[in-house]
């Protein structure tokens, strides 16, 4: 009976123990059950509420597409009529420099025309002078510190062989007056009375212009045994020369500059006889041989270095003719080649004479740019180029250089080794700003061919240098 007792005892353990799982897993599935009706509720929800959402974000997107339509199409109008306004007012600016152009040109052959006059003025009351009095000579025409050399100029020139004395003394006033810088308000103020009462720049202007043309007889007449009267005679018409170029007052005096310019790029003339072509004052008489032996080359290919270089120069600011300017520029070449003449010419202002050239479109745009791309090459006067290269007009100038629908590329290479240099100084910056090249540059790099590295290397090389 205990064992029975037992037996029924853990069954009915077992029953409980079995009655408790099935509780327990019909919890379970209740909980199931009730999970899976919220999510079949939850489904059929979101089987109501996806089609509606779907209807509003396509109601949403057409509306945005609307809208972006919209805006394109006003940027559009927008891009166009900028377009449109850019391009007018580029030929406005066009428009405005061509005029300013022709501006510029008729007020400077209004200046020219009228120093003309007042120049064939002085010359008629010149040759009044000389009619009521054939002896006197014109010695007031120079400052006091010259008065020994118009004297030597304006006599004949037969007697300069018997007073070798008077060249060399010509020769050391002229030096001092140069070196000195005796062509200051010193020598007005010891002038006339008359000179006193005129502008300092007006009465210097006077005496130029009374001086040149007997400048251009000594030029002739000066004999190979005084080298330094030749060289001083070349300092003097270059000073003077520079003067009139950089003076307010415009003269015209194209028959003594082209007198000049022949004498200094052209062996002289034997002759026997007088002449007389210059328009702006009468040659005086002479034998061109009666101070020594007489030269038979040309001023601008005289063995001394000094001579040659002036000689350039001068020629290079009075002569016009295409094939005269070649033959100066490549000899300038070849005398740049020394370092002696590279340091003349940059100190005679080369530089402007060369800018003038560039301007005014005389000698081409490549054998000027040559030049100062070989005075650009490394050298003890690489600094003093540069510093006289970093002027207004020289910006100006490649300015107007990169506008010429003519402008070659090695032209343009060229240029831009010059423009590279010049911008790595900082004042220069101003300069580049001013002349807006900065943006013909950065136009030039756009559209330049990417095979031209050596040419797009500069461009950027300058961009970033002025940034």
């Amino acid at each position: 009976m205990m064992s029975i007792y037992e037996q029924l005892k853990a069954e009915r353990d077992s029953q409980q123990q079995w009655e408790l799982e099935l509780q327990d897993r019909e919890r379970r599935l209740k909980q199931q059950e009730e999970a899976v009706g919220r999510l079949a509720g939850l489904e059929e929800m979101l089987l109501i509420r996806i089609p509606a959402e779907k209807e509003k974000h396509q109601h949403e997107v057409s509306q945005l597409q609307d809208v972006l339509r919209e805006r394109t199409k006003e940027n559009r109008r927008l891009r166009s009529s900028f377009d449109s306004i850019k391009e007018l007012n580029d030929s406005m600016k066009k428009q405005l420099n061509e005029i300013n152009e022709q501006n510029k040109k008729l007020a400077s052959q209004s200046k020219r025309v009228q120093a003309r006059l007042q120049n064939l003025q002085r010359k008629y009351e010149h040759s009044l002078a000389q009619r009521g009095c054939p002896e006197v000579k014109s010695t007031e025409c120079v400052k006091p510190s010259r008065k020994e050399k118009p004297a030597a100029c304006g006599k004949p020139s037969y007697k300069r062989s018997s007073s070798p004395t008077r060249l060399k003394l010509l020769a050391l006033l002229l030096d001092w007056v140069l070196d000195g810088q005796a062509f200051s308000s010193v020598a007005a103020n010891e002038g006339k009375d008359v000179d006193q009462r005129l502008p300092p720049e007006f009465v210097l202007n006077e005496r130029c212009l009374k001086v040149l043309p007997l400048l251009a007889d000594q030029l002739r007449h000066a004999p190979l045994s005084e080298p330094d009267l030749v060289l001083n005679l070349l300092r003097l018409v270059h000073w003077a020369l520079r003067h009139m170029d950089s003076s307010t007052q415009h003269v015209a005096l194209s028959a003594t500059l082209r007198r000049i310019g022949e004498e200094v790029s052209k062996p002289p003339v034997q002759s026997t006889g007088p002449q007389s072509d210059d328009a702006d004052l009468p040659r005086p008489h002479g034998g061109a041989a009666a101070g020594g032996p007489c030269r038979s080359w040309p001023l601008s290919r005289s063995p001394c270095p000094h001579t040659r270089i002036l000689s350039t120069l001068i020629v290079l600011r009075t002569v016009t003719q295409a094939d005269v300017l070649a033959q100066a520029l490549d000899s300038l070449r070849t005398d740049l080649m020394s370092e002696e003449s590279r340091g003349l010419f940059v100190r005679y202002g080369g530089v402007c004479a060369l800018l003038s050239l560039l301007q005014a479109g005389r000698g081409g745009l490549h054998t000027p740019v040559d030049v100062l791309v070989q005075l650009a090459e490394q050298s003890r006067y690489l600094n003093p180029f540069l510093e006289a290269c970093s002027c207004k007009e020289f910006f100006q100038t490649a300015s107007q250089l990169l506008k010429n629908p003519r402008l070659e590329f090695p032209t343009l290479e060229k240029l831009s080794i010059l423009l590279q240099k010049l911008s790595n100084i900082r004042k220069n910056r101003r300069l580049f700003e001013r002349s807006s090249l900065h943006l013909q540059i950065q136009e030039v790099h756009h559209n330049a061919n990417r095979t031209h590295t050596f040419l797009c290397l500069n461009l950027r090389s300058i961009l970033h240098n002025l940034k």
